[in-house]
Parts: structure tokens; C-alpha cells; sequence
């Protein structure tokens, strides 16, 4: 048999027999591990903001994040990625309650991501804030304070102390005994309305004057042209508004506002007109501090009714002639049990509608219920019950937005 070694041609100089030292140094090159995958992420820009984007929704996340190295916080200061990371969570996280008004925030969230009190920036006009009336609650980032002795509004950014000073309707008088309430919606419903600065889009301005046993009238101000509308007042008269200064709530197109007794405000926005919807006729609730209303799947108007240590649930819905109405459903909340043993009184006093969560205010404090899941929290201990209206506050912290009454940057 011949020998394969044999078999090779021989050039002269080569070796055809490797040694042990190029056979190890060609083994080495073949078992060479590939590139580290991680390392290719981290290094495209692309890649890695897609993935920083994906980061909770807390205050603490992007500033924690900043800091890792030169290249995250250089991706995590631009502008467009504070806009993708708004669009990507679309909800803004909740950072707690107003409690009457501007001064007195209730932080809804625990350390590192609690923000207090201290670190908003009141508006910098002459209203009284100290006074409950000031403050009509907050939307899109945005709150609205009125001040009856100047006769005008505060559209404010609690995050950035930016204000807007917004005069009444001209000739708009009212009596002592007239109520009044407003919102302020940011119109550029781009991204869902979190596109970050609400300022720099325009906004609408709602203010609803009522008194008993007259008509409502409304007046919406657009700051696009910087004029109020007409004013709109209802077929009907009304039980005027109560003085609880409870929070309207968006349903769709429309702005609901609960009156005196249980009865409802309805201004279309789309529509331009204001109606009045009655309470339930079966409901016999007649304390204003056992209603509230409530935002329903599909834009749907709901009304909480609370009975004794009961929540009855009341849903508008078209009957088989294509008249809404108002539905009893099945479901009931049964109040006893799910808080201390002090609750012999129960009052709705706050509602956030972009998670279903109503405020109770009890012997012992208050609670926030979340109504699908019926969790329950407690969110202030106290001795005493507080009639204070809770107005939830929901926004992003991102880098690049300021808080603070000298405008320091947000550090958690």
C-alpha cells in the first residue's frame, strides 16, 4: 500500500507537516469565538433606543438610566426620543392627587419615584391659592385654576410653573349665588395628547356657569385665535352646581360635569351645544357626595351611586328605539370589609378616569378603589373624614422638562 505522505508534492521550503506550534496558533484562529452580540446592541444607537424606550414609565427611570454612561444619557437628552418614549406608554403614570388646591399635592407613588409637593412650581399671578375655589383640576398635564376676584383664569403647568392668564367672556357677570366650573383640554391629540408640552399646542378652555333653578351657560376659549366663542346655555333649568368642586370628565367628544343632586352638564365639544341629563329616576341617592361619575368602556357614561356601604353602577345605554337611558348593572361594589372597621361613612370625593379609580375619603383616611380589579389603597391616614376634592395629576418626567420653583432639573 503506498504511502499517502508520498503522495504529496514536496515544494521546496514548506513544510508540509505543520508543527505543533502553527497547528495550536491555526486551532486558536478557528476556535476564535465569534463577536459578542451584546456589544453590537450596545454600540448601534438604533438598536439600544429602542430598548431604552421600553423602560417604565416612572419618574426615575430615564434619569437613572442617564447616567449609566455618555452614550445613554446622549440618546435618552434628545428631544425625539422623549417623544417616542411618550408615544411608546401612551398613558402617563399618575403622580398623585391636588387636594383642594394647587398647594397641597398628595405623591401617589413610593421612593425613588415620589414627587413632593415642594418640587411643583406655583404659577406666579396674584390668585389666591390657598383658597379651595382656585382649582378646577387637571388634564393632558395641564390645570386650571379661576380667580373670581379678577375675574379670570390660570391654564398651568405644575412641572414647569409655565402660565397662562386667560380673562373671562366680556360681559360676563354673575351673582353671589352663581357656581362655576372649567376645564382645560389640550386640542393636538397627536400621540394621544402626550407629546410632552401641552403649551406649545393649542388648548381649550371650558367655563360653565350655573345657578338654581336657571339655565347653565357655557363658553369655551380657544387659544389658537385667543377669543372666547359664543355662549351656550342649556333648554332647561337646572339645580345649579353644587359647591363641590368635583372633577369633569372626558367621554369622548363630550365633557361631563355632575351637578346638584346627581344630575349631569353634557357640553359636545364636537357638537358645540350643552344638555342636561337627569339622574337615574330609580335612584333614590340624594346626598352630592354619593355621586360620581364615571368613564365607561367604549367612551361609555357611568354614574357610581353610593348607597349606605354599597356602590350601585349606572351605565347610559340606547334602549331598542334608539333612546339612551340609564341601565342598572349587575355588578355592585360592596364597600364593607375592603377598608378598616371605621367606616361607618363613606363619601366619593376624586375620580381618575384614564384608570377607573375612584377616592373615598373615610373615618380613617382616604383610599383609591380601582373598579375592574377592585384593588384598594390607602393613600392618607388620618382621624378625621376630609371633604377635600382629590384631582388626579398624570404626566411624564423626562429629561429636559424642569421642575421646581428655580426650574432645577428633576433628580430622583
Amino acid at each position: 500500500m503506498a504511502d499517502p505522505a508520498a503522495e504529496i508534492p514536496q515544494v521546496q521550503g514548506v513544510n508540509p507537516t505543520p508543527s505543533s506550534q502553527s497547528m495550536d496558533g491555526n486551532r486558536l484562529l478557528c476556535s476564535r469565538p465569534p463577536a459578542d452580540p451584546l456589544s453590537d446592541v450596545l454600540g448601534d444607537d438604533n438598536l439600544l433606543t429602542k430598548i431604552l424606550i421600553r423602560l417604565p414609565p416612572k419618574p426615575s427611570s430615564l434619569p437613572r438610566a442617564s447616567v449609566v454612561c455618555k452614550q445613554w444619557g446622549s440618546i435618552l437628552s434628545e428631544p425625539e426620543f422623549r417623544k417616542r418614549f411618550r408615544k411608546h406608554h401612551r398613558k402617563p403614570p399618575l403622580l398623585g392627587f391636588f387636594r383642594g388646591y394647587a398647594k397641597n399635592f398628595i405623591p401617589s407613588m413610593d421612593s425613588p419615584d415620589r414627587i413632593p409637593a415642594a418640587r411643583f412650581s406655583l404659577p406666579k399671578s396674584s390668585t389666591p391659592y390657598h383658597q379651595n375655589e382656585a382649582y378646577m383640576g387637571c388634564r393632558h398635564g395641564l390645570s386650571l385654576l379661576i380667580n373670581l376676584h379678577k375675574l379670570e383664569t390660570v391654564v398651568w403647568d405644575p412641572l414647569t410653573g409655565e402660565e397662562r392668564i386667560v380673562a373671562f367672556p366680556p360681559g360676563c357677570t354673575l351673582g353671589r349665588s352663581w357656581a362655576w366650573h372649567g376645564a382645560v383640554l389640550c386640542v393636538n391629540a397627536e400621540d394621544g395628547h402626550v407629546h410632552g408640552d401641552c403649551f406649545s399646542s393649542p388648548f381649550k378652555l371650558v367655563l360653565i356657569f350655573a345657578d338654581y333653578n336657571t339655565p347653565a351657560l357655557c363658553s369655551v376659549y380657544d387659544s389658537a385665535s385667543g377669543v372666547w366663542g359664543n355662549i351656550f346655555s342649556t333648554m332647561t333649568k337646572t339645580a345649579g352646581m353644587s359647591w363641590l368642586r368635583r372633577p369633569s370628565i372626558l367621554v369622548g367628544n363630550a365633557l361631563c360635569l355632575l351637578i346638584r343632586g346627581g344630575d349631569v352638564l353634557v357640553f359636545d365639544l364636537e357638537m358645540q351645544s350643552l344638555g342636561l341629563i337627569k339622574k337615574p329616576v330609580e335612584n333614590h341617592g340624594t346626598d352630592n357626595w354619593c355621586f360620581q361619575l364615571l368613564r365607561m368602556e367604549n367612551d361609555g357614561l357611568g354614574l357610581a351611586v353610593l348607597l349606605d356601604l354599597t356602590i350601585e353602577l349606572w351605565e347610559r345605554k340606547s334602549n331598542r328605539d334608539g333612546v339612551f337611558e340609564w341601565v342598572l348593572l349587575q355588578k355592585t361594589i360592596p364597600l364593607e370589609g375592603m377598608v378598616p372597621t371605621r367606616m361607618d361613612s363613606v363619601l366619593f370625593v376624586g375620580y381618575d378616569e384614564d384608570a377607573n379609580v375612584i377616592v373615598l375619603t373615610t373615618m380613617t383616611g382616604n383610599f383609591t378603589l380601582q373598579l375592574d380589579s377592585m384593588q384598594i389603597k390607602h393613600i392618607v391616614k388620618r382621624n378625621n373624614i376630609c371633604h377635600d376634592t382629590f384631582y388626579p395629576y398624570r404626566n411624564f418626567c423626562t429629561p429636559g422638562r424642569r421642575v421646581g420653583a428655580k426650574g432645577a432639573d428633576l433628580k430622583l
